[in-house]
């Protein structure tokens, strides 16, 4: 048994019988009033509720209403940033959960409410641990992470500064209950968005000659598209491309002027990502000249790819297996084609991105989705413990 093992034993025990209902609490306070993108103001206050107390310097307003707490050692070493998002989504529940959403068409449809409150749980841990730490821990509380980028706002303004490694955990449906997963290098694709607009020549629904016809112009792209992945990307490199909406017409027997497509462009090649916009745009165009019509495309890059610092990766399986053993920690085979904007705080720093699974659940981002809160003191101790073996405590 390695020194690490010893140092780690009990801690998970400890962390369920001293914080676990805590941390189950402020998991269900938290999904009952869900906020969306930087306006999670209530959010971040039951964080700060929470954390009152606690041996911590506290900064609010980051990226409007994130929380930035730093945990000081007695002693002075490396600095270990751990990060949670808070944000939800759009989605209407339909979990039947006691602690349901109270906000109409408001969810916590990701898991981010686990999050927030494992990492609640690990600066309640680790406070408790301050005479023995040389370092710091910084906790970093994230809004929008849902597509606005909020860990690249925090970045921005300074977040990590002198942060030595940074890690995050996300819960994970399909992968077994309590496993932890990463690996160095890409875990999850870079994502960017695309409008395309097409424009033809209205008229009536009967008289199709005398027009040229969007919707079918429109339809005829969407399907050309999908070479771009099938034909043009390398096999053996994932990338998707997806058209998620089409808006044309206003009536039944009338062919509208214009069609607009939207959709996402998913690769973790970055030699790839900078071409698609020029590839989507060419061929838009062919084929719509081709039907008498034009295209015209806005495309906007997003989400980097999610890089993990191969160190780190390793670092944090070796500590998820030295926490609940080697069985529970798996080395992650492929990356996710979803994206993170933990990815902007990856380019800042090193560090890595940990799937913690919850097992077979309805998916994230879908109205079902659930999970078995005896995950959450599991994901304290995790995070509680990166930092432990980081800073060496004594």
């Amino acid at each position: 048994m390695s020194v690490s093992r010893r140092r780690f034993e009990g801690l998970l025990a400890e962390v369920e019988k001293r914080h676990g209902e805590e941390i189950v609490a402020l998991r269900r306070e938290i999904h009952r009033e869900p906020e969306l993108g930087f306006e999670t103001a209530k959010t971040a206050a039951k964080v700060l509720a929470a954390l009152e107390g606690l041996p911590l310097e506290v900064e609010t307003g980051v990226a409007q209403n994130g929380v930035v707490a730093t945990l000081r050692g007695a002693e002075d070493g490396p600095v270990v940033g751990l990060r949670a998002d808070m944000d939800a989504l759009p989605i209407r529940e339909e979990t039947g959960l006691p602690f349901a959403s109270e906000v109409e068409g408001r969810m916590h449809a990701c898991g981010h409410d686990g999050h927030t409150s494992m990492l609640v749980g690990a600066a309640r841990v680790l406070s408790g641990m301050r005479e023995r730490l040389a370092g710091e821990v910084r906790f970093l509380f994230q809004p929008a992470e849902e597509g606005g980028g909020g860990g690249r706002v925090m970045v921005e303004e300074g977040a990590l500064e002198g942060v030595d490694w940074v890690y995050a955990l996300h819960l994970w449906p399909g992968l077994p209950f309590g496993v932890a997963s990463t690996a160095g290098g890409p875990t999850m694709a870079a994502a960017d968005a695309f409008e395309i607009t097409v424009r033809g020549r209205g008229g009536h629904g009967a008289m199709p000659h005398l027009t040229a016809d969007a919707v079918v112009s429109a339809a005829h792209v969407v399907a050309a598209l999908q070479t771009l992945v099938s034909r043009e990307a390398d096999p053996t490199e994932p990338a998707v491309l997806t058209v998620g909406q089409i808006e044309a017409g206003s009536a039944f027997n009338i062919i509208p002027e214009s069609a607009r497509l939207t959709g996402t462009v998913r690769t973790v090649d970055e030699e790839l990502r900078r071409r698609m916009p020029r590839r989507i745009e060419e061929l838009a165009r062919g084929v719509a000249r081709g039907m008498r019509a034009e295209a015209s495309l806005e495309y906007t890059f997003s989400y980097p790819v999610t890089r993990n610092d191969p160190e780190a990766a390793g670092f944090a399986l070796g500590v998820a297996s030295e926490l609940f053993g080697e069985e529970a920690a798996v080395e992650a085979s492929r990356p996710s084609m979803a994206a993170e904007d933990f990815a902007f705080m990856l380019e800042a720093v090193p560090g890595a991105y940990i799937w913690l699974g919850v097992g077979d659940v309805p998916g994230l981002h879908t109205p079902r989705f659930s999970f078995d809160e005896r995950v959450l003191p599991r994901g304290a101790a995790l995070l509680a413990a990166l930092a432990l073996a980081r800073l060496g405590f004594s």
